[in-house]
């Protein structure tokens, strides 16, 4: 408030009608409070949702059969050969036998025959002066164009072939007494990765040409490594690979070969993983619950979230969110059409998953192992199954609905967001209305100061003529 002189009295109006504007601040207090709720509110639900999307994540591994499907694997010699699992892999005992590993084409080019034309600098002038293209043909079938300048050194050649990002490398190698050298280098092993090089000669540069197919010895002599695919054998079934780490041969299964030799990979159910998998379902609907219960909870007629904050009264609260949990808990107790507690697994009880006394879900990791043993793949229709009644199928889809844009979840943030916008314009009239309050009051109590001040004048003048 803007200061106020008083015209002499001793009547103090800022001060009265602070007062009186402080007094009319109730119900801006009361909208602030319900903004601060409502925001609350809507922070909470956010937080649910997370907590909703994170255990959706476990669900999809249930319905994909990767969380159930973990395998592990093991090498009796892991120097020779590695394996790693996929989802898909099958169990079973793999005799990997190598002869042979793949191998990628290396090149070493350059003018120098021997006694002359040996290049004694990396940035020494060496093609037309025109420049050109330069043609990199792949045994896969591709081809990289690469354009060259005049007067190409080795290393504007070098630098000008990595700038395509192919698969082949250059670098500029300093011999010594054969002077410098242009040294390429497929990215990738086998016959795939074997490439010859075209254009040189027009270019000035006939060193550079290379053709994989020739047998000439001028042009073999350019080549330090042959280019070699893998060859091995599993389980006595010849198999060719153009790369070392073979991901092709067998379903779900890679295998990462580094040296010749035999080596035993074995291929079984990873319990273990397969248990963290199924404790991330049970967690993740645990946590759900233990969110919503916070961020409800009652006490006396006030609903706090997890940090203790009020925001609403149970009534108005508990609806949405209970319901939501009640909605998801009531699928728990359904269990597989067709499947009876006497036939088979139709209810996660039967594999050591029970909901306890306060609606919390447990797993009895024993006997989850048991009933994989006995029946793993009534376990994996017990989640997810053809006719997507598993519990995983389920609980997604309707996870799914409760996020959407008619779900519970976004209507009620929706709402929220929807009352903080009425109480921010409510605020804007409140406002308006202190605005015009305290400029009426200063006006009335300013004239009232004036009229004191006169009437103690008088009062003074009249005293005097007395004396």
């Amino acid at each position: 408030m803007a200061a106020i002189t008083t015209a002499g009295s001793n009547f103090d109006v800022q001060g009265l009608v602070s007062q009186l504007i402080s007094l009319e601040q109730a119900p801006m207090t009361s909208s602030k409070n319900r903004i601060s709720a409502y925001n609350n509110q809507i922070s909470s639900l956010g937080k649910l949702k997370s907590t909703l999307s994170e255990f959706q994540t476990s669900l999809r591994g249930l319905i994909s059969g990767s969380a159930l499907n973990a395998s592990k694997t093991d090498s009796s010699d892991a120097s020779t050969v590695k394996g790693t699992a996929g989802a898909t892999a099958a169990a079973g005992t793999y005799v990997v036998n190598v002869t042979s590993l793949a191998a990628a084409q290396t090149l070493a080019l350059t003018s120098y025959n021997g006694s002359t034309g040996k290049i004694t600098s990396n940035t020494q002038d060496l093609g037309n002066t025109t420049g050109g293209d330069l043609s990199i043909a792949f045994g896969s079938g591709t081809t990289l164009n690469v354009t060259i300048g005049a007067n190409a050194s080795l290393q504007s050649i070098s630098d000008a072939i990595n700038a395509k990002g192919g698969d082949v490398t250059a670098s500029v190698v300093n011999s010594g007494a054969d002077g410098y050298k242009l040294a390429l280098s497929s990215k990738k092993a086998g016959n795939d990765g074997a490439f010859s090089v075209t254009g040189g000669a027009a270019l000035g540069l006939g060193f550079l040409d290379f053709d994989r197919g020739s047998t000439n010895a001028a042009n073999l002599a350019k080549r330090t490594s042959a280019p070699s695919d893998a060859q091995f054998t599993v389980n006595g079934v010849a198999i060719t690979a153009s790369s070392n780490k073979v991901t092709e041969a067998l379903t779900g299964l890679e295998l990462n070969l580094y040296k010749t030799g035999t080596a035993t990979v074995t291929v079984t159910r990873d319990d273990d993983a397969v248990i963290k998998n199924v404790q991330a379902f049970v967690d993740g609907f645990n946590k759900i619950k233990t969110q919503v219960d916070s961020m409800y909870k009652q006490g006396s007629n006030q609903v706090t979230d997890a940090d203790g904050k009020v925001i609403g009264t149970a009534v108005r609260l508990d609806n949405g969110a209970r319901m939501m949990m009640q909605d998801i808990t009531s699928e728990l107790s359904i269990g597989i059409a067709g499947v009876s507690l006497e036939s088979g697994l139709g209810f996660l009880s039967q594999a050591g998953i029970s909901i306890q006394k306060d609606g919390a879900l447990k797993l009895d990791s024993e006997e989850f192992k048991k009933a994989l043993n006995r029946d793993s793949a009534a376990v994996y229709k017990l989640f997810s199954n053809s006719n997507t009644d598993g519990y995983a199928d389920r609980l997604n889809a309707k996870i799914n609905k409760m996020m959407g844009p008619d779900g519970m979840v976004q209507v009620r943030t929706d709402s929220l967001n929807q009352q903080v916008t009425y109480e921010k314009q409510k605020q804007d009239q409140i406002q308006a209305r202190l605005d015009m309050m305290q400029k009426r009051y200063l006006t009335q109590f300013s004239a009232l100061d004036a009229a004191l001040a006169k009437m103690k004048n008088q009062s003074n003048y009249m005293a005097s003529m007395l004396r």
